[in-house]
């Protein structure tokens, strides 16, 4: 007995060895399935502090930067980073620290990540000519605020790396340390590495110039060839400079470029020791692959036929399909909120030559938030909810708990956000505005189909006012930035001219995801107050006084500033409710943001595809997704037929660095198949899985 018991044992670690995981053969060189996943088509810019107007830009970010403390998809703070954290209260020194040791990980080029990036990436939210919204988040800790505001150096703010892993943090007074722990579970404070992020501001952009903390990293990606383009996006205060000349070429045009296809690619040193532990140990897929060509009745098609395994951003013309819907999940909760900015300070075009603010009276902004019919947007965009408020359904009461939402908990319904035109029509007349002499525009990201159905709807409703408005789209152009380090302009990235045009306040009107900062709802009203606007200051020549700059829209207002100075004092945070409550409805009555409808995700999911996890934040997490061994195959056969029946039409034939796509016919698919591509996977792991 004793002998078969230990045969079956040794069989057993035999098979163990045999398969270090569903689907993976024992193969020193093989690293794991690839996946053909359609995350989003626009990832340009993946600073974590740049991810809060895109809610799918958001998800992917969330792929790629691990944070302190996460939120589980029950809304349950979790360690990640944090391997352990303590509380230090001297009530007589009236010093309260936090003490907080970061597990033993590294970054994707095999640094450590350690003390220093949590600081570096905290204090840099806080530098005095930084805008950053989600600066705010911080103001607990000792001198933060006073370094935003000027009144203390960057250096005096109470973060402090002890040692390579441990970092204490002292707070201004006792605080609720379980609420900002929730503000470490934003991917906004994740930490960043210094020497990566002060090489350049297009750090965030390439492969090579970024490295990853999570279990993600960008691995690769292709750009279009701008000369095949559209020549849609010139931007109109763009200047060129020769550096070579250092005048400016006069003939210089800016033309668009968008990206082409992307690869996230396993983080080898996420939570693992590459000398001792398996390829497999803290990330099952090798490489998530999106190609960013695909037409919708393209990605539907790859879909139907096995290639395309999971849709995390479904393309607004498939959200009504029978197919599509058949198959499709919708998250329960939102958080984000589909809004437009109103830019206070913007001269709008009246006839006259300076033009009219005309979006500093209240009036009118309440007037044009009227005139916005959300659920007929809402059924239109399909995966969303015409807002009843600013802040969206997924985001907590009081920061305490999932079980109660903001949302569910206001019960104040808001006039600003009906649709009435007779009452638009008569708040323009209050305000002695004739709509018919103003022209404006609606800026939004022209590579998002669904923000540009929601711009069109809505520069069509502020038209029936008689406004001449215009939807503006804006996108991505070829990088026109030059570089010092190498003395050249890099042509591997895009500028966003959206983006860029929003952060720096280039705008009359603005559509926008306004993503959740955290569950938190001060963390989605304090930036409207000036002093939490994240903004910084304005800094003078010869000048010691830094007055603060209000949010991006211009808003200022001194009752909503004492308003939330009050919610801020208050450290026990259940007695916030109220004053939240009255802080929106201050928003919602002054309408310096108008809201739109609450963003729900939508996601499809091949039946085979498993081990998908989530996080609050993150709605797909991918780190233990696989196929069984039989149904990779399948995959890969299913892949290897779709591209060869429609490679003529995959053929990337705008990228910029397709080294096939000008191949002979005859010698096309030689050269694909020899070429690294998001469909390498079905070319190179099908022809292993055939030689086995």
């Amino acid at each position: 007995m004793t002998k078969r018991i230990l045969a079956l044992l040794l069989c057993t670690v035999t098979i163990l060895a045999a398969f270090a995981g569903c689907g993976k053969p024992v193969d020193e060189d093989y690293k794991g399935q690839s996946i053909t996943t359609y995350l989003t088509t626009n990832v340009y810019d993946l600073d974590p502090v740049h991810a809060y107007y895109n809610e799918s830009v958001a998800n992917v970010v969330g792929l790629m930067f691990d944070t302190l403390f996460t939120l589980d998809s029950n809304g349950k703070v979790q360690k990640s980073l944090a391997k352990s954290y303590s509380i230090h209260e001297d009530e007589v020194a009236k010093e309260y620290k936090m003490s907080i040791v970061l597990k033993d990980t590294k970054w994707s080029d095999g640094v450590y990540v350690s003390a220093n990036d949590v600081v570096f990436a905290w204090t840099r939210l806080l530098e005095l000519d930084a805008a950053h919204e989600a600066a705010a988040l911080l103001y607990d800790v000792k001198n933060a605020r006073a370094a935003k505001e000027g009144n203390a150096s960057i250096d005096d703010v109470m973060i402090c790396a002890e040692d390579e892993l441990l970092v204490t943090i002292q707070f201004e007074e006792k605080i609720d340390y379980n609420q900002f722990l929730l503000n470490l579970t934003s991917i906004a404070l994740a930490p960043l590495r210094e020497d990566v992020v002060e090489r350049s501001e297009d750090w965030a952009k390439k492969p090579g110039t970024m490295v990853c903390s999570g279990p993600f990293k960008l691995g690769r990606i292709n750009m279009t060839d701008p000369e095949l383009s559209f020549n849609r996006y010139q931007d109109p205060t763009a200047t060129y400079i020769d550096p070579t000349t250092g005048k400016v070429d006069e003939n210089y045009r800016i033309k668009e470029q968008k990206i082409s296809d992307f690869m996230l690619e396993r983080n080898a040193y996420y939570y693992r020791n590459p000398e001792d532990d398996s390829i497999f140990k803290s990330v099952l897929p090798h490489r998530l692959c999106v190609d960013c060509n695909l037409t919708p009745e393209q990605l539907k098609a790859a879909y139907e036929a096995g290639l395309i395994l999971y849709m995390g951003d479904i393309p607004l013309s498939l959200r009504n399909d029978d197919v599509i819907s058949k198959n499709v999940k919708v998250a329960e909760k939102s958080l984000s909120t589909n809004v437009v900015y109103l830019n206070e300070k913007a001269m709008i075009d009246d006839g006259s030559e300076e033009g009219y603010a005309l979006f500093a009276d209240a009036k009118v902004r309440q007037a044009l938030s009227m005139a916005i019919d959300r659920e007929a947007i809402a059924t239109a965009v399909v995966y969303a909810k015409a807002a009843t408020g600013l802040i969206p359904d997924g985001v907590w009461e009081t920061g305490k708990s999932p079980k109660v939402s903001f949302r569910k908990a206001c019960t104040t319904s808001y006039d600003s956000l009906k649709t009435d035109l007779t009452a638009a029509e008569n708040l323009l007349a209050e305000a002695g505005i004739d709509p018919w002499d103003y022209s404006f525009t609606l800026t939004y990201a022209a590579y998002d189909d669904v923000h540009a159905a929601i711009a069109e709807m809505i520069a069509d409703a502020w038209s029936e006012l008689g406004f001449d408005v215009e939807a503006k789209a804006v996108g991505t152009i070829a990088n026109n930035d030059y570089y010092k380090p190498t003395e050249s302009t890099p042509g591997d990235i895009c500028d966003d001219l959206y983006a860029e045009a929003l952060r720096a306040e280039r705008y009359e009107a603005v559509l926008l995801d306004s993503c959740a900062l955290s569950v938190d709802p001060f963390a989605y009203l304090a930036p409207f107050a000036k002093s939490f606007s994240g903004q910084g200051v304005l800094q003078e020549d010869g000048n010691d006084d830094y007055p603060l700059l209000p949010h991006t829209t211009g808003y200022d207002s001194a009752e909503y500033e004492e308003l939330i100075e009050t919610i801020f004092a208050e450290k026990t945070i259940a007695n916030r409710a109220e004053n939240l409550r009255k802080a929106e409805e201050m928003l919602m009555t002054d309408m310096p943001v108008i809201p739109v409808v609450f963003n729900y995700t939508a996601t499809i999911t091949d039946s085979n595809l498993k081990g998908l996890g989530s996080s609050y934040f993150v709605t797909t997490t991918f780190k233990n997704a696989e196929l069984s061994e039989k149904n990779y195959e399948k995959y890969l056969a299913a892949g290897e037929t779709f591209v060869r029946d429609n490679f003529d039409d995959l053929m990337f034939q705008y990228s910029k660095d397709c080294s096939f796509k000008d191949e002979p016919s005859d010698t096309k698919w030689t050269a694909f198949t020899a070429a690294t591509t998001v469909y390498s996977h079905f070319v190179a792991d099908k022809k292993d899985a055939d030689n086995k």
